[in-house]
């Protein structure tokens, strides 16, 4: 009785065992659709380094698949998506070098110069923009774009006279909700801005403390104003008593804030100037942020989604 008992029990072993062979066959086996859709649900989804991982996974495993280049042009803007600009650049101009037939060639061209943009050096960026143009001559799909991204990128290294003249080319071949008309308004506002003029709060100083009151620092002007003529009237007083040396040191001391004071106004003037042509230079560049985070291509000029 007990070899019928033993015989089932193994017979129970080996379909166990065969079942869950079956089970671990099944985990291993890569569709490739499957997988493709896997990394572009992690992309979607905002996991951008592991949507890279997986893409570039699809890659190893399916090096025939017919869709191989939207593959490697999704892995390069997961890189970029994740802010990993140095790499992404590379991605897509490896991309570039291996799929120079494919119908992304063009997109991966203007998001490498993206890439060089965002890394830092949009000098760079605007040199490969410019040799895309040479490249695309008679393509008028392809020259707008280009220049539509060259109009970014010039707003992007601060080049506002260029921008300009970019954003109005292509002002009337893109969408009002692009917002390059508010673009070209600010730009405008850019040029009307008053300026303080650097010399005339120099020369104002000469004053204590009318540099300051030239550029509205009225505290600084007062403070200013009363510690050098203090200082020149404590000076003075110590010379009339012949104490010469004091009188000296406090004249060197005066002198020092009261050249300060004319420094200071200069480059005051300098920065005032500065900050309030940033503050609308970042309003401007604020606007082209929030396009790309709505993946809104055709106002940027770069192709930001996966393309299968």
């Amino acid at each position: 009785m007990k070899h019928p008992v033993f015989s089932a029990g193994l017979l129970g072993l080996l379909f166990v065992i065969l079942t869950a062979t079956a089970s671990v066959s099944d985990t291993l086996t890569i569709d490739e659709d499957a997988q493709f859709s896997y990394a572009r649900s992690l992309f979607e989804a905002g996991d951008y380094p592991q949507a890279a991982a997986e893409f570039s996974r699809f890659m190893h495993f399916f090096p025939g698949s017919e869709h191989l280049a939207a593959a490697q042009y999704a892995r390069a803007l997961s890189l970029y998506s994740d802010g990993q600009y140095p790499k992404a650049g590379k991605a897509f101009s490896d991309f570039r070098r291996r799929f120079d037939a494919s119908p992304l060639v063009l997109a991966a061209g203007v998001m490498q110069a993206q890439c060089l943009t965002r890394s830092g050096d949009p000098s760079a960026g605007v040199i490969l923009l410019s040799n895309l143009r040479l490249e695309t001559q008679g393509d008028d799909e392809a020259q707008q774009l280009l220049l539509t991204r060259m109009a970014w990128t010039r707003l992007e290294m601060g080049d506002l006279p260029r921008a300009e003249a970019a954003f109005k080319a292509t002002a009337g071949h893109v969408d009002r909700s692009c917002g390059y008309h508010g673009i070209l308004d600010s730009l405008e506002r850019f040029k009307a801005l008053p300026e303080k003029s650097p010399m005339v709060a120099g020369g104002l100083a000469l004053v204590p403390g009318g540099g300051y009151l030239y550029l509205g620092r009225y505290q600084d002007a007062a403070v200013a104003f009363l510690l050098n003529v203090t200082l020149g009237l404590a000076a003075a007083e110590s010379f009339d008593d012949g104490n010469n040396a004091l009188g000296a040191l406090i004249a060197f001391v005066g002198f020092g804030f009261y050249s300060g004071s004319i420094h200071g106004s200069y480059t005051g003037a300098l920065k005032e100037n500065r900050l309030v042509r940033e503050s609308l230079w970042k309003e401007m560049r604020h606007w082209g942020g929030e396009l790309e985070k709505q993946r809104n291509e055709s106002c940027l000029g770069l192709t930001l989604t996966i393309p299968y």
